[in-house]
This record gives C-alpha cells, structure tokens and sequence, in this order.
C-alpha cells in the first residue's frame, strides 16, 4: 500500500511508484508529492533527472554554463534510452541542451523515454519558441512531453500552453520584464558561475549581484502575483523560507538538497554528475550505480550504508 494519494487537488495521479522508504505521485497538473515512511531505506533512482543530449546551440549567449556553440555535438539516442531503461515509471526527465529540439533525434528519444514510462520535460531558449513550436505542439499533442521550459528571452512568450514555465536566471534576467503580466509559473534560476558564466561573472560582476540583489528585495511581491519555483541555486540566493510563516510548509514543500533525489546525465559525453556545474563527473555505466556514487559523493545516505 502506498502512502501517497491516488489524486490530488481533484486530479488523478499519473503514476504512482516507490522508491525506498518514500513513495512518490504524480498528477496530472504537475503536482509531485513525496512521503517519507521509512528514512532508514535510501532511494534506490533519481526521481528528477537533468539530460542534456545535445551542445549544439546558435543562440551564444554570453552567461551559458554548458558552452554551446554551432560547433556542439549531439548525443547518442539510443544510449540515452538504454541508459535510463531501468528507472521506475513516473520519473521525471528534464531535457536540455544546447538546443534540445535541433537534435534530429529528439522525437525519437522522447518517444523511447515515454514507452519506459518515463516523463520527459524541455528546456528551450526563448528565442527558438517560434522555429520548435510546431515540434513541440506534435509531441504534446502525442503524449511524449509534459512540460515546457522556456528560458526568457527579451520578452514573455505568447503561448498558451498550460504546462509552460518561464526560466529567468537571477543575475541576468530582469524582474521588471514581468511589469504588467499576467500570473505567470515561473522558475527562478541561480547564476551558475560555470562554463562561460565563470567568464561573464569576472567580467560584469557588479551588475550580476545587483540583478540578483533586486531580486532578493522584490521576492515578496513576485511571490504574490506569480506562481514561483527555485532551483538550489536561487534557494541559496533568494532565501524563499523568509516568506513562510510556517517553516513546516515551507519543510514540505522544499523537494531535496542536489544529488538527494535527484542528478545530472550529459549525454554527448556519457558522464553523471550532481548537477550540471560540477566539476567531478562520473563514468556512464547504469542508471543506479551512477546514482548512489553522486548520493555518496554528495554526503547523501547511500545503499552501501543502510
């Protein structure tokens, strides 16, 4: 029996799975909900993965910490499937790049991910909404993507697409791009000083602290007009937990450290990582060893230890 419900907020859950001593939903409006009921029995898999699968990119932008260019290479579909075959149903993938969608496989690879039983999410630049938005409406409108990303790019995209969540880089993005919008989901990103944006920060240092002070003061009111996530970076950045007046629901909703439940795969170059800017990879060899050695490199609890 699990300890998680069959729907939440009056929407059925999309799969249901356990994962050692928590038991993890997924619903149907993107809502994730952990329970923990045995802290003594680590997580065997991920329950969030970054892939990247391409370093293919045209946009160049200044700050990028995976170093994109046109000169990128892309992964190995199949290997990527292979690789994440074994991972329990329900499991969110978040794909990105480069540019995810110029890799000519992508339709394929997120087909493949889709019949494990996978959930597969994109990351795109904002200035390649308009040239992957076909691309991206097919593969919706097959079931093979549950989410968008769409990381802002001069302005908020026009599209009405329920699953879509604008990325702004806290140090480069602006609040006041979103004067006058609409509620908006939003994901707030910490400036990742890796790859180029070790070279922008040295360069612009006093304009990124700025950025990500003016943030820090206006948090309050976009935590009102607009439904906000973090990532570890911005958390550590932000302080999100000052807006709680309970620090129980904020305990609650707060979804893991990096490396607890969750990893990075680079898929052009077959390594796993804690994240994306870290500088100690690992060797590709199968999804749980891969896993349990960034859980121990991390100082999480491992399988070795329970």
């Amino acid at each position: 029996m699990l300890h998680v419900p069959s729907e939440y907020n009056g929407r059925p859950a999309l799969y249901l799975y356990r994962n050692g001593g928590c038991d993890v939903g997924l619903y149907a409006d993107g809502t994730k909900k952990r329970v923990e009921w045995d802290a003594s029995i680590p997580p065997a898999y991920p329950e969030q993965m970054d892939l990247k699968i391409t370093d293919w990119c045209d946009a160049g932008c200044a700050w990028c910490h995976e170093k994109s260019t046109v000169r990128g290479k892309h992964g190995d579909v199949d290997a990527m499937i292979a690789l994440l075959s074994s991972l329990p149903a329900g499991v969110e993938i978040a794909i990105g790049g480069g540019d995810p969608l110029s890799h000519p496989g992508f339709a394929d690879l997120v087909g493949g991910l889709r019949a494990h039983g996978l959930v597969p999410s994109v990351t795109i630049n904002g200035r390649h909404l308009e040239r992957h938005r076909p691309l991206l409406e097919t593969l919706i409108g097959r079931g093979n993507l549950f989410g968008v990303g769409v990381s802002f790019f001069e302005k908020l995209p026009d599209w009405d697409y329920e699953h879509m969540v604008i990325h702004m880089i806290t140090g480069v993005d602006r609040p006041e791009a979103l004067d006058g919008s609409d509620r908006r989901k939003l994901l707030l990103l910490g400036y990742k000083n890796f790859g180029r944006g070790a070279k922008y920060k040295r360069a612009f240092s006093e304009g990124v602290t700025r950025n990500i002070d003016q943030w820090f003061r206006e948090l309050p009111v976009l935590a009102i007009k607009h439904h906000l996530s973090f990532d570890t970076l911005a958390i550590s950045l932000l302080r999100p937990e000052r807006l709680f007046i309970d620090p129980e629901v904020y305990k609650k909703r707060y979804m893991g450290d990096e490396g607890e439940f969750s990893m990075y795969v680079d898929g052009v170059m077959q390594t796993g990582a804690i994240s994306s800017y870290s500088d100690e990879r690992h060797p590709w060899t199968d999804i749980g060893s891969m896993y349990q050695l960034i859980r121990e490199t991390a100082g999480h609890v491992s399988l070795k230890a329970a």
